[in-house]
């Protein structure tokens, strides 16, 4: 069964600022009225999709009552992690197995609108500022 990690941002309603990827890496930039959020996978990500939260209805769906079994609500879950997740399945699968015994995890950016996914075998640097 998928386990996901909640990560404490601050609560609110989030949208996506930015999403970058340059020699830095990747950088999702989330902004509620009061905090701006920065996310920085510095080196190799292996995927990344970015999506209407409409375009996801379905796994969504499955994902909140999924979670909701075990008293955590997705609503109230900014920016999380997956290991073991259909997501994960899928990029193992298209490179006939190359990934196989990589540790991979499968972090969420849920917002008002967006939705940004992203497949990493280490953790993301997190930055939270309030703004003034």
């Amino acid at each position: 069964m998928e386990e996901l990690t909640g990560y404490n941002l601050p609560e609110g309603s989030y949208w996506v600022k930015k999403v970058q990827q340059d020699e830095k890496g990747t950088l999702i930039v989330l902004e509620s009225k009061q905090f701006m959020v920065k996310i920085l996978f510095a080196g190799f990500v292996y995927a990344m999709l970015c999506s209407d939260e409409s375009g996801l209805q379905k796994r969504n769906h499955q994902w909140v009552r999924k979670f909701a079994e075990v008293n955590v609500s997705l609503l109230n879950v900014t920016f999380f992690k997956l290991s073991n997740s259909e997501f994960i399945d899928f990029i193992k699968d298209q490179t006939f197995g190359y990934y196989e015994d990589f540790d991979f995890k499968h972090f969420v950016a849920w917002t008002e609108d967006n939705m940004i996914e992203i497949i990493a075998h280490y953790e993301p640097e997190i930055e939270i500022q309030e703004k003034k």
